[in-house]
């Protein structure tokens, strides 16, 4: 998931993490050795809507590979 600011999600899903930015998890995959790195768009968002007012979250999803 890319990185955001609905800090709803935080609190009302228990997420640890408000997304990632892709570059850094295609340094850390870099770093682990990995080659041929890609980290792309799914082509879909993960939506949700706060219980407690009327934020929505519509938030991108990655994939990343590497091969050892």
């Amino acid at each position: 998931m890319d990185e955001h600011s609905f800090e709803f999600l935080r609190t009302e899903q228990h997420d640890r993490w408000l997304g990632f930015r892709r570059e850094d998890v295609r340094q850390w995959l870099l770093g682990a050795g990995l080659q041929q790195v890609l980290v792309d768009c799914v082509g879909e968002k993960c939506c949700a809507a706060s219980e407690c007012g009327g934020d929505v979250a519509s938030v991108s999803l990655f994939v990343a590979v590497g091969e050892k």
